[in-house]
């Protein structure tokens, strides 16, 4: 094989996130409500993650899912989010969604469910708008 036609070795410097990785961790957060941090790809492999912390937090005062660090949200995802909402309603529960990034809202808006959802900016919004 000449020199002009061997296949050359890629080197990736720096961490690499494995296909589908994702991250939902609790936060401090005022008395009443619970914060969860949803980053990464929220797909079907983060679902059940996600329903245990909306089923744990039902009966609260209020729930905030701060999205910010979120890249990617799939059907699965979002039927869960949707669950999460009339779930902790029936639960006097209120639901609120921060920091929703550009590509996300855009599924909501596509799919029309952005008005099925309390969305807020940011986390600090949201506590707002759960004490008011």
């Amino acid at each position: 094989m000449s020199e002009g036609h061997r296949l050359h070795e890629a080197h990736i410097e720096g961490p690499i996130d494995p296909a589908g990785a994702f991250t939902i961790e609790p936060r401090p957060a005022p008395a009443g409500i619970v914060l969860v941090e949803l980053s990464g790809e929220l797909d079907i492999a983060a679902a059940a993650e996600v329903r245990n912390r909306v089923d744990a937090a039902a009966g609260g005062h209020g729930l905030v899912l701060d999205m910010s660090g979120a890249t990617f949200v799939d059907s699965s995802m979002l039927k869960e989010l949707l669950r999460a909402t009339a779930e902790l309603a029936r639960a006097d529960t209120r639901l609120v969604l921060a920091g929703i990034p550009p590509t996300v809202r855009r599924l909501f808006e596509l799919t029309r469910t952005a008005e099925m959802f309390t969305l807020a900016d940011d986390r600090a919004k949201a506590f707002e708008l759960l004490d008011g």
